[in-house]
């Protein structure tokens, strides 16, 4: 209290009976506390905070004053005055050329019984000429738990009219969360309380878990965050990692008044403000929570192992730099590891990044960034530790046009130099044996020229071009010999390497060209590209050595097996059989010298029959009867004749353990037999991620598919979920699901007898219902009364008891006047599709719904 007054009460009055003289004469000052997006660092928003300066009492801050106003009903006085302040900083601020930011003005319950505060404010924001999305409103939690239902409206009023409402002191009180059931707010305040646990030793662990699940929650409602209270980097870097978008507090500085903030701008060290135009941009690269991939590396299930997820980082590439924004503690951890001599960097050119382990993997980046292309690699590091990482593209900013990506790492495995070579880095080291390879289409003849460079093999475009048949035009690179051309001009034609390719799988030629003061033999070979389109790979080696050594005829015949193995295999290879057509003998091989259950010898005779005989050992159990169904020799060799390659997926046993394999044939010719080239190829991580992904395909998705009735996911979502559910059905992943169908009664006599409003809220009683019957499986609207349930996990096994006590409550709901639901299931049984599934569930509920009307 100011020693001025001799009482609180007398304190009190001064405020009541000079609010007036302050607003008319300016004592009342509006200060601006920045909010700076986690993601890029500048300010995003403002907060208006108001200070009483008196000319002759000094000053006053909010706490002193507003609780007298709030409790006299004269808060809206002082809070309309701050939104004029504000709205006139504005213009202030764009008139010295600063980038203009929304910027938020709290309000006081009293405001809303006091006068129409909506209306009020969007008065004046319309006659400040401002767009209404540059003023934000907060309302405190306490202020909306004092009336809920009240305060829903004035939101919903607020946001119609394009204004942001924020809720202050977020988890400050008890009913946060039922709050959120009620009121959807553009963006939450968390409280300073849970921000001050990250520092602190004692509740730091609990603390950082609660604040994670806090900001997980908002953003999966689509709400921002922000941090208030914000005073060590440590509180930054965590509250950056788990996603909280922007923060606030004295960290970065303290409330600014104008005048400040002009004078920090021209001596160019405040934080700059964000421009408008790159919002968007920093606000997806925010939202990323980089312990949403929360798969822990280990299974012990304690609360220190909560953060130790997958590491995982967000970079941005710009023309000439990428620079890390954001990582995880288990990436820092990764790089500090693996990677010392980096782990202090935050920003590249990309000059300073030469060939060399990780190079790889950076050129992968920057083309997704580039190109938006979804990846999987695997990567050899510097330290031998062979790395998979997943890479998407998050965002891309409309002014700089640098690219965010993000980038995880799935899997570290430590390797020496001779064992566990993925087939992703054996290709790229088998490719740097080619002077050039071009990818070519052959319908239209353009091409791309690719070449190897660097200790990591990696490849780079050289040019794109058209009309790639042509041998005269001036950019076609085989500087051949004047005594080779006219072979390879009559070798070297569409219509000739069509013919090879169709003929024998690969087109080659061996030629001469000058390279330097030196003439070098080169062969030049094609391959058919397979899958979409028409294209082919064709590849210049350098041959010259082996040609001195060897005939050429010879070459080229060795070179055609070897290329047509390789380019028939592809993966973690665990075993290689050749079996000679006419007679069924076969040799295996086993490059990573691993042992099946099937123990099929080495080499031996009658190759179908010996693996027959040896399936019930080493082929899983539940794979058995598809493996044998497909595999016969008339019918592996009815698919490569028709399709070009057999192949088959099924579970391999290993000393007990069964892992996922893809069996891969296809048929080539040596020293003139016909000879089938069967390779074993281990796919057990890649088929476990795929169903790990699978399994959590419903959290992942977010799109636009809520009803906004009752609250439930609507027909969208459930067109949605019923197409990935059946391509998982077409590929035999999938099959223990239910479908249930409900349709409430009655709802049009509601409606015609009480009105629209109250057959509404007959909707959402009757939802209620269903939501609270199936707790654990997802409801979706897909009509105006109907409603269906995908039943999964418990509700699944419980279902016969579940629909028993529905029937039964329904019944009593009946007897009371109550709401009444018909309902029919259905469970998936082999069905080619969920729409059959469906029918029978619908086909069950319109008979219930003939038994509860009889």
């Amino acid at each position: 209290m100011n020693n001025t007054f001799t009482n609180k009460q007398e304190f009190e009055q001064y405020f009541l009976y000079n609010l007036d003289r302050a607003i008319d004469e300016g004592w009342i000052k509006a200060y601006h506390h920045p909010l700076i997006r986690a993601a890029s660092g500048f300010i995003s928003d403002e907060e208006a905070f108001a200070r009483w300066e008196d000319p002759e009492l000094g000053i006053f801050v909010p706490n002193d004053f507003i609780p007298v106003l709030e409790r006299e009903n004269l808060t809206y006085k002082l809070d309309l005055y701050m939104v004029e302040r504000v709205l006139s900083k504005m213009k202030g601020q764009d008139e010295h050329g600063i980038f203009v930011v929304p910027e938020s003005v709290n309000l006081g319950r009293s405001d809303f019984y006091s006068c129409d505060m909506v209306q009020e404010i969007i008065d004046r924001i319309d006659k400040s000429g401002l767009s209404r999305g540059k003023l934000s409103v907060e309302l405190s939690e306490k202020t909306i738990d004092s009336d809920v239902d009240f305060f829903k409206g004035i939101v919903e009023r607020f946001q119609k009219a394009g204004i942001k409402v924020w809720m202050d002191n977020y988890g400050s009180g008890y009913s946060s969360l039922l709050i959120l059931l009620k009121i959807k707010f553009n963006l939450l305040k968390v409280d300073k309380a849970f921000v001050d646990t990250i520092i602190d030793k004692e509740a730091s662990v609990s603390g950082r878990i609660i604040l994670t699940e806090l900001i997980k929650t908002a953003m999966s409602l689509g709400m921002d965050t922000v941090a208030e209270g914000v005073e060590t980097k440590e509180q930054v870097d965590f509250l950056t990692e788990i996603g909280c978008t922007k923060l606030q507090g004295f960290f970065y500085t303290k409330p600014l008044s104008l005048a400040d903030i002009i004078k920090r701008n021209e001596k160019g060290f405040s934080i700059s403000f964000e421009n408008p135009d790159e919002s968007d941009y920093f606000e997806q690269l925010g939202k990323v929570n980089l312990y949403d991939l929360s798969i822990s590396r280990n299974d012990d299930d304690s609360l220190d192992n909560y953060f130790d997820t997958m590491p995982m980082a967000i970079l941005s590439f710009s023309k000439t730099k990428a620079k890390y924004v954001r990582a995880n503690y288990s990436y820092k951890k990764f790089i500090e590891t693996r990677l010392h001599p980096y782990s202090d960097l935050i920003e590249y050119d990309y000059d300073s990044i030469t060939p060399g382990p990780g190079y790889y993997s950076f050129n992968c980046m920057r083309q997704c960034a580039r190109d938006g292309k979804r990846l999987i690699i695997d990567d050899l590091f510097g330290d031998g530790c062979n790395v998979q990482l997943f890479i998407r593209r998050v965002a891309v900013n409309p002014i700089t046009e640098e690219a965010a990506i993000a980038m995880v790492i799935l899997s570290v495995s430590d390797t020496d130099e001779n064992d566990n070579l993925n087939f992703n880095y054996i290709a790229r080291a088998l490719s740097s044996d080619y002077l050039n390879l071009y990818f070519v289409n052959m319908d239209t003849d353009e091409f791309t020229e690719y070449a190897t460079n660097g200790d990591n093999h990696d490849m780079t475009v050289i040019q794109n071009g058209t009309d790639y048949f042509n041998l005269t035009r001036d950019t076609f690179d085989f500087p051949v010999t004047d005594e080779d051309k006219p072979a390879l001009l009559e070798a070297f034609t569409k219509e000739r390497i069509t013919q090879e390719i169709a003929k024998h799988g690969v087109f080659s030629v061996v030629t001469r060209i000058h390279q330097g003061d030196d003439i070098i033999y080169v062969s030049v070979k094609a391959v058919e590209v397979r899958g979409n389109g028409n294209y082919i790979i064709v590849g210049t080696r350098n041959v010259d050595d082996e040609m001195k050594a060897r005939d050429a005829i010879s070459l080229a015949k060795e070179q055609n097996i070897i290329y047509s193995r390789i380019g028939a295999l592809t993966g973690n290879l665990i075993y290689i059989y050749t079996v000679d057509l006419e007679t069924l003998a076969y040799t295996r091989y086993s490059p990573l010298n691993i042992i099946s259950d099937m123990d099929m010898p080495p080499e031996g005779d009658d190759f179908f029959n010996k693996v027959i005989e040896r399936i019930p050992y080493g082929i899983y159990e539940e794979d058995v009867d598809a493996f044998l169904t497909a595999f016969s020799k008339e019918k592996v060799l009815n698919k490569i004749r028709t399709q070009g390659v057999f192949e088959n997926r099924h579970r391999l046993k290993t000393q007990g353990k069964a892992i996922y394999v893809n069996t891969r044939a296809v048929l080539l010719v040596e020293d003139g037999k016909e000879k089938l080239i069967f390779g074993i190829v281990n796919i057990d991580e890649r088929v476990r991620k795929e169903k790990e992904y699978e399994e959590h395909i419903f959290a992942v998705e977010n799109k636009a598919s809520i009803d906004e009735l009752t609250g439930v996911k609507n027909k969208h979502a459930y067109a949605d979920v019923e197409h990935k559910m059946d391509a998982l059905i077409s590929q035999k992943k999938k099959t223990t699901f239910a479908v249930a169908v409900f349709d409430i009664n009655d709802l049009k006599q509601v409606n015609d007898l009480y009105g629209h409003q109250a057959g509404d809220k007959y909707i959402k009683d009757g939802c209620a219902i269903i939501c609270n019957t199936f707790k654990h499986s997802p409801v979706f609207r897909i009509g105006g009364d109907e409603f269906a349930v995908v039943i999964q996990g418990s509700d699944y096994k419980n279902i016969d008891s579940i629909m028993q006590d529905f029937h039964v409550s329904n019944l009593q709901r009946k007897n009371d006047g109550d709401v009444v639901i018909a309902a029919g299931t259905s469970k998936f049984d082999s069905d080619e599709s969920v729409a059959r599934v469906f029918e029978r569930a619908d086909a069950q509920m319109y008979e219930n719904k003939k038994a509860l009307k009889a």
